[in-house]
């Protein structure tokens, strides 16, 4: 079994959150969802999305240093789970930290190049899984798409998950002008299957 790190959004660990991890553990495997915010957490919609990146450029630095300090409190093979914002920390994880064994990012993550290059590589053969709405203004098509393609070429394991429409996180159900009922079944059988190959 592993354990699965789920890191969450710039709205904050939400309630969808708490209950993935909750699925995570009835399926065996051990699930560490922290609040990265310390409580704060944001609504969806433009009001919400507006004060989470506002609370994200002051407080995104501490954030990201407590992802590294959660992590290296953890034992034996990890999988990062990450969500947006918390998709770009999953794949930092995934591409400097060797007790990572594969990665599931959703919402966000890519390749990016000048002041935006994270200075990483994929690491040959850790297992790559993106989930993303086909018109989630949010998501950066292309410098996903480099990474899918760096990742399929250090021989990784890669599934580009495309779901129809446009919500950023479809499958928190709370975020009803984003909710996606039949896309959130299909991810959370994705994620069950990603995981089926650590049991």
């Amino acid at each position: 079994m592993a354990t699965v790190l789920l890191l969450h959004s710039a709205l904050g660990r939400r309630p969808a959150i708490i209950g993935l991890a909750e699925t995570i553990r009835s399926l065996g495997h051990e699930a560490v969802a922290p609040d990265l915010f310390e409580g704060a957490v944001f609504d969806g919609g433009t009001d919400g999305y507006a004060a989470a990146m506002a609370h994200l450029k002051t407080h995104g630095e501490a954030a990201a240093s407590r992802v590294t300090q959660v992590y290296a409190a953890l034992t034996g093979p990890v999988v990062v789970l990450g969500f947006s914002w918390g998709a770009g920390q999953a794949q930092r994880l995934a591409e400097t930290e060797p007790g990572v064994v594969g990665a599931l990012l959703v919402g966000g993550g890519g390749r990016y190049g000048g002041t935006w290059d994270d200075g990483g590589r994929w690491r040959p053969g850790i297992p790559l899984a993106v989930h993303h709405a086909i018109a989630d203004e949010w998501v950066d098509a292309d410098p996903l798409a480099a990474l899918v393609r760096e990742a399929a070429t250090n021989g990784s394991d890669v599934s580009d998950y495309v779901y129809p429409g446009s919500g950023h996180l479809f499958m928190d159900p709370e975020l009803t002008t984003e909710f996606d009922a039949e896309g959130a079944e299909l991810f959370a059988a994705r994620v069950q299957g990603f995981l089926s190959r650590f049991a």
